[in-house]
This record gives structure tokens, C-alpha cells and sequence, in this order.
């Protein structure tokens, strides 16, 4: 079977289900992978991250960046991802695109049951390739982050504090990712 390029993959009609429900994919080195609808907890810790990121970008207007919920990028000509959620420098927004170009400065995944380690490998290492400074994967049952960068993994639990460079001053318990009530 051929590779796909992300402009192939962008040319392609949008899909939907037997009930109408748009069918999200991705592509992944080429290949289009199917992702099948997430659970209510996935989604309300999805928006959990991205309303305290939303938060502290509020707070700090100067470092110019936008937390964005399941914005699609075109990571390398053959990956085209969606995050479930992803900062990008303000500047790289493209208001009326439905897919940014490049990598999202940091990309957040979160893990559901369905996801393989080998099918998030590809997926850090695509983000990572393609420009992002960091991959944070969100693990719900164990309720911990893994940190990737272009030269570390860092593991981060409960208490610990979840930091990044290109967040100055963000500094907040990996627990509070999973407060959900």
C-alpha cells in the first residue's frame, strides 16, 4: 500500500458513522488510523488540562500562546495528528485552516485503553521530529505523565509538579490532571 503525504490525507472527505458522528483519524507515517470515540472520563480530563493551561495563559498574556482541544497539525508530509490538546505560539495560528502546519510547541496525549505503546511511540516521536519542544502523555489509570522532550523522559506522579521551559511559572501537581469532581 502506498503512503500517504498530509496533503493527500487533507484532500480526503470527511467520514461519518452509521448515526452521523464525524469519524476521527489520523495519519500516522502515512498510514490512516482510525480513532474510535473516546469515554466521557478521557474527555472531561482532556478539558481539565486545557482549562488550567487556559488559566495560566491568562494570567500570562507576554508568553503568547494559545491551549487549543483537538486542533489538527500537519506534523511532517506524512503525519497529520490531533492532539487533545496542544499549545501553539499565537503567530502560528492560522485562523481559518482546519489544520495548523507544523508541530504544536507542546502536544498532550491522553491515553486511553484502546492506545498501544507502539501507537503512541509513533506518535511522540512524529511530534518530536516534527518541532515540538515537548510530548507530555497523560496515563489516566495510573494517573501519572510522561514528559518527552528530544532528550529526555521524565515520569511524573500524583504530587509531583509538572513543569515546563516554554511555561515559565506553570508548576502544578500532576494530580490535579484527574480532579474531575
Amino acid at each position: 500500500m502506498a503512503l500517504l503525504t498530509s496533503e493527500q490525507f487533507l484532500a480526503l472527505p470527511d467520514e461519518y458513522d452509521n448515526n452521523g458522528n464525524h469519524i476521527k483519524d489520523e495519519l500516522i507515517g502515512g498510514e490512516i488510523v482510525r480513532t474510535p470515540p473516546r469515554s466521557s472520563r478521557h474527555d472531561r480530563i482532556k478539558n481539565r488540562i486545557n482549562r488550567l493551561l487556559i488559566l495560566f495563559l491568562h494570567t500570562n498574556p507576554h508568553l503568547s500562546l494559545d491551549s487549543l482541544v483537538e486542533m489538527a497539525a500537519e506534523v511532517s508530509i506524512h503525519d497529520a495528528l490531533v492532539p487533545d490538546v496542544s499549545l501553539f505560539q499565537r503567530n502560528r495560528l492560522t485562523e481559518d485552516s482546519r489544520i495548523q502546519r507544523g508541530a504544536p510547541d507542546i502536544a498532550i496525549e491522553v491515553v486511553s485503553p484502546r492506545d498501544t505503546a507502539a501507537h503512541l511511540k509513533r506518535k511522540v516521536d512524529a511530534y518530536l521530529q516534527g518541532g515540538s519542544k515537548a510530548v507530555w502523555v497523560v496515563f489516566p489509570d495510573s494517573q501519572s505523565v510522561m514528559v518527552h522532550t528530544a532528550d529526555s523522559v521524565r515520569e511524573l506522579k500524583s504530587k509531583q509538579q509538572i513543569e515546563d521551559p516554554l511555561l515559565p511559572g506553570f508548576s502544578i501537581p500532576v494530580s490535579a490532571f484527574f480532579e474531575l469532581s
